[in-house]
């Protein structure tokens, strides 16, 4: 039950924000009323966590993992990355912008998350790793907020445009899927332009 109620919320979260899910609303979508929703979800920020912790959970052990694979080269680390992220993204088409307007309503709601599932750690220590490697001068020195600005900018906007960009484009879910393939070699050529060492 715990779990159709977390996918539930997911569904409810993602499409509507936090802001405009009511617990009455996952309640309804899961087929329960409100007092047994309350007997696994006390609050709607705990739900939101389990559901945001969901999220990072699936995909953040394997960006971290790419992220230490010292012994593989940018474009095969990057690649990784990028495929964790495009399946997570095309099963949940609208994360993205999901992701983009929970960062402006509560960044420290979903820091307070990803603290609780342990990523923070992970995350510093897969960035330590990334920064030994630019002062071992395997990698180019380079500030990892701006590859982190890099990085997620190029591999968000298709997934925060899409709408916009079928229409003017006059394309199709086949077309951008393509699109799609395309985009990650720029992606990657990008970062390897970004990072590597010449």
């Amino acid at each position: 039950m715990e779990n159709r109620i977390i996918k539930a919320a997911r569904e409810v979260f993602i499409d509507k924000g936090f802001a405009e899910t009511s617990m009455s609303e996952i309640a309804t979508v899961v087929g329960i009323n409100r007092p047994a929703l309350h007997y696994y979800f006390r609050t709607k920020d705990k739900m939101f966590q389990a559901v945001f912790g969901s999220i990072v959970s699936s995909v953040m052990p394997k960006v971290f993992d790419a992220l230490t694979h010292r012994e593989m080269g940018i474009a095969q680390r990057v690649e990784g990355i990028i495929d964790a992220y495009y399946t997570l993204f095309l099963e949940n088409p609208r994360l993205p912008m999901f992701m983009l307007r929970e960062l402006n309503r509560d960044s420290d709601l979903l820091i307070k998350t990803i603290q609780q599932f342990n990523v923070m750690d992970t995350a510093r220590k897969a960035l330590a790793s990334v920064q030994d490697e630019m002062n071992e001068g395997k990698l180019k020195k380079v500030s990892l907020q701006f590859v982190f600005y890099n990085f997620y900018s190029l591999l968000t906007f298709p997934f925060l445009t899409k709408d916009i960009s079928t229409k003017v484009f006059q394309k199709d879910d086949k077309d951008f899927l393509a699109m799609l393939s395309e985009w990650k070699q720029n992606i990657i050529a990008q970062m390897e332009n970004l990072l590597e060492v010449r």
